[in-house]
């Protein structure tokens, strides 16, 4: 078998966008890739209610991520490095950081051809892959970055049972909105992709679990921030707002019919 080796330090919603590059480099070259993930790097973000604060990706971010990156079948081995570390790798794939001028827009998961011309896939196609967890469930993730603050999700309360996935803080926002949503609390990245793998439909703004329902194809709604409109569904059925009457619509018109 052959292996590739590649070099991510960004935080786990880009490192899960990349994997439509890494899953058609995997079978154009028959080979699997060994994915290095650098910890610690300095983070690049100007407000700090990233979950993971001042660095990109740190250990515990690795470790919940770490079953689902592994299970994937074109993917050989995830290792981590520290901080300090350095690698020879056959891709870096941070070199889009230094060589794309606007990281606010365009789309993420076509960053890496930036840098990597050759490096290119078929976004519509799926490339994230685990054995689905049914429920009967609309599963939502609203993270403190990149929402607008006029968004108003109490539309939802009366449309059947919603879990909320992300931390207690956000949790806590969004159950102040929607009192009957539930807390949906799992033990890594595998898992929640089993869930939402298997929900009625994923809705989320531009975040980690965004970019999981993204790679995994499922019925999708995205709230994009419009001051930083840098992910774009691909594929399946999904639908994107960024005002309140466009929710709407899309809940009252498409999805509840």
């Amino acid at each position: 078998m052959n292996y590739i080796k590649v070099k991510h330090s960004g935080n786990l919603g880009d490192v899960i966008y990349s994997l439509s590059v890494l899953y058609e480099l995997s079978k154009q070259r028959n080979a699997k890739i060994v994915y290095y993930i650098h910890l610690d790097q300095p983070s690049t973000f100007t407000d700090k209610t990233h979950p993971v604060g001042a660095v990109m990706m740190n250990k515990k971010m690795f470790e919940l991520s770490y079953p689902l990156l592994k299970s994937q079948p074109y993917i050989h081995d995830v290792i981590a490095i520290e901080k300090n570390e350095s690698m020879i790798v056959d891709y870096d794939l941070d070199l889009f950081r230094k060589d794309h001028k606007n990281l606010s827009a365009a789309d993420i998961k076509t960053w890496i051809s930036v840098s990597y011309p050759e490096l290119r896939a078929d976004l519509c196609e799926q490339c994230l892959f685990v054995e689905p967890i049914p429920n009967n469930y609309i599963i939502i993730n609203r993270s403190q970055r990149y929402n607008a603050p006029l968004i108003d999700y109490t539309i939802l309360e009366d449309k059947g049972n919603c879990m909320f996935v992300g931390v207690e803080s956000e949790y806590k926002v969004m159950r102040a909105i929607a009192p009957s949503i539930e807390w949906l609390q799992v033990e890594d990245f595998k898992q929640l992709a089993g869930y939402i793998s298997g929900c009625l439909l994923f809705i989320g703004n531009q975040s980690m679990p965004f970019a999981i329902a993204e790679q995994l194809k499922v019925k999708r709604i995205l709230e994009q921030y419009y001051g930083c409109p840098n992910v774009l569904p691909h594929g399946g059925e999904h639908f994107t707002f960024q005002t309140q009457k466009q929710f709407e619509n899309i809940i009252n018109k498409y999805i509840f019919v």
